[in-house]
This record gives C-alpha cells, structure tokens and sequence, in this order.
C-alpha cells in the first residue's frame, strides 16, 4: 500500500467498523468524509499538515480522526481502529453470527443517495468484504 493511502484505507476501515457495530450515522459518515478529505490530498501536504499539525485546520477533520490519519501516515494501526477490532463481532450473538456466516447477499440497501448512510462503492467493497456475492440496492 503506498504510504499516503495508509491514512484513507484506515477510515475507511473505522467507517465500516463503526456501520457494523451500528453506531450513529454522524460518526461513520465523519469518518468516511475525513478519509475523502485525505485523499483529495497530494501526499507532499499531507506530510506537510502532519509535520506542521495542521490537520485539524482542515474543514471536517477533527481531534479523533487527526489522531487516527498521523498513527496510520506513521505506519501504526491507530488506536480508535485497534479499539473497534478488539471488539469486532461482540455485537452479534452466537447463534445470530452462524446465521450472518450463512448468509451470501443482501436484498435491501439504500446508499447515500437516498435515506443511507454509505456510498455505493463503500456498500460493494463491504459485501465483498463480508463474502457476499450479490446486493441489491434499493433507494
């Protein structure tokens, strides 16, 4: 992975994480739209932002995902995203998680382009991520 893609694969990993475990939409989407804002970046500024700690000048980074971009940029996994792992899957029940393994697709999606809260890209790379083998969007 190329070095300034660290820090955007990380939120964007956040953002899923935190859809999984069903937090408020304002976070998952704070995360995601922290992850585009990186990536709209040159990496000569993003080094520069880290270096200068100017991240946060940028409009819709905040303290959280500050943190999180400069531990990813330096290689770490951030501690927001070590957090969110270590508990990955605990929201789901024992017999709840067999029947989620079984599952191969999702019939009923709604992206941001309606009442969601996700990209259609994001809802692709998601269901292949959880294996699932179709999706169908529904806005």
């Amino acid at each position: 992975m190329p070095h300034d893609a660290r820090a955007v694969a990380a939120l964007r990993r956040i953002a899923f994480l935190l859809e999984l475990a069903q937090e408020p939409t304002y976070r998952v989407r704070a995360f995601r739209r922290a992850a585009d804002i990186v990536s709209a970046l040159t990496a000569d500024e993003l080094e520069w932002r880290i270096r200068e700690g100017s991240l946060q000048q940028l409009p819709g980074i905040g303290a959280v995902t500050a943190l999180a971009i400069v531990e990813a940029q330096r290689g770490e996994a951030p501690v927001y995203l070590r957090r969110l792992e270590s508990t990955e899957g605990r929201s789901v029940a024992d017999n709840a998680a067999a029947l989620r393994a079984a599952l191969r697709g999702d019939c009923h999606m709604h992206s941001d382009w309606s009442d969601g809260g996700s990209s259609i890209l994001e809802m692709a790379e998601a269901a292949r991520s959880l294996g699932h083998e179709y999706v169908a969007l529904t806005d």
